[in-house]
């Protein structure tokens, strides 16, 4: 069992509400979990973004040891049935929480940043206020309503005001952040980075490990350049660390379906260019969907052949919050448990983290075994997956025949 390092030590205090906050600056939101309670943020509360009433109210049922609702049920679930929750693992991880935890009302250590969707992929998971070209899409082809499945365009919102609102907020505390993570829409496609990257220039903070999360689809030439100002901001001690988390969920053509507009040469080209990087900290991140586990093993093993190199972080989750019916568990038992065990016989166990890993991915596939098939998730995922291949002349039934069997279960 790994050791939770979080001193507050109530059965349901998570270290996520104390010291993280996420700013969604393109729809003026803000979180101190993607699956927990959004807060609404104006120019006029914008300041008080990690201690709105939902946080707060967060924090004191935690201290009670009491579940929060809005999202945390998805963690109380996990730990009802045994298994390894986002809670157990954040707390798990020493430091990166504020030093004053007698208080309710805090200052984030971890700050997560979506400036704006702009972004060159359409994965199948995502939505139009994290893609551009999501949007486009949905601008191009209309709104879609059939069978439960629903696909609307970007709401538009006037959030204009709140970056500039961001920038003051950093001046001002960006010395009291111990973790910084950009994310888009795709970060080295927004202009934000360069202006990131000059902010860190005249605004030193030697103790702060900035998290950049990118597809990786960009030229070589652009990932070369942004990565040779970074190491300039490490060797000048303007900033402590400099990581790299990609995005990639699975090998072959199944990938670059559900990330659609990824080309894997171009992925693995730009990371194997990171990998020679020894002084970044590099980092892969997947999203564990029901279309996504069969070819898993497939990414692990090239993960392992990097690993021979250097030391490259894993980490996962499953598409919650997400459309229901990309959740691995609408399948019930048994369709992925060899897949599983694959991807744990090849799962390195020797270290803290790869031991944090593995007991995270045990829980995943667990979690699904206790579940039952779910026909009606399993109808609307078919009727989303017809409705991209039209939009995109795509053929899902070529890329995942395994999927084809489960059409006889759809009325």
């Amino acid at each position: 069992m790994v050791n939770n390092y979080f001193p507050i030590s109530t059965k349901t205090a998570c270290k996520l509400k104390w010291g993280w906050s996420t700013l969604y600056l393109n729809s003026g939101e803000t979180a101190s979990c993607h699956r927990a309670s959004f807060s609404q943020l104006t120019p006029d509360n914008f300041d008080n973004f990690h201690n709105t009433e939902n946080k707060l109210q967060a924090r004191n049922l935690m201290l009670d040891g009491r579940w929060p609702t809005g999202g945390c049920e998805y963690c109380k679930g996990i730990e009802t049935q045994g298994g390894y929750s986002d809670r157990m693992l954040h707390n798990s991880i020493p430091g990166l929480y504020p030093n004053d935890l007698t208080l309710v009302k805090v200052t984030p250590s971890i700050l997560e940043v979506y400036f704006n969707n702009t972004c060159n992929l359409s994965c199948l998971y995502c939505n139009p206020g994290l893609s551009s070209s999501i949007d486009q899409e949905f601008n191009k082809f209309g709104s879609f309503n059939k069978n439960g499945v629903e696909l609307f365009p970007l709401a538009k919102k006037n959030i204009d005001e709140l970056e500039p609102k961001f920038w003051q907020w950093m001046k001002n505390n960006f010395v009291n952040l111990e973790r910084f993570h950009f994310l888009g829409g795709e970060p080295f496609y927004q202009k934000q980075l360069d202006t990131l990257i000059n902010f860190i220039q005249n605004n030193p903070n030697p103790k702060c490990e900035f998290n950049i999360v990118t597809n990786l689809m960009i030229s070589n030439d652009i990932l070369v350049d942004k990565i040779d100002k970074f190491k300039q901001l490490v060797a000048k001690r303007k900033i402590k660390r400099v990581e790299i988390t990609a995005s990639i969920d699975c090998w072959g053509a199944e990938q670059e379906y559900v990330r659609y507009g990824l080309n894997l040469d171009t992925w693995q080209n730009n990371f194997e260019y990171l990998v020679k990087q020894k002084w970044i900290k590099l980092n892969i991140n997947q999203t564990i969907s029901a279309l996504t586990i069969k070819t898993m093993p497939d990414l692990v093993t090239k993960l392992n052949n990097w690993r021979g190199i250097r030391t490259v972080g894993h980490y996962f989750s499953v598409t919650e919050p997400g459309p229901s019916y990309m959740r691995p568990n609408i399948f019930g038992p048994g369709v992925f448990d060899k897949d599983f065990e694959h991807v744990l016989n090849l799962m390195p166990n020797t270290t803290t983290d790869d031991q944090r890993a593995v007991q995270y991915m045990t829980s995943i596939a667990n979690e699904i075994k206790s579940t039952l098939i779910n026909h009606v998730e399993i109808g609307k995922l078919f009727t989303f997956l017809d409705e991209k291949d039209r939009r995109r002349n795509t053929n899902w039934r070529s890329v995942f025949p395994w999927l084809t069997e489960y059409e006889k279960y759809v009325v």
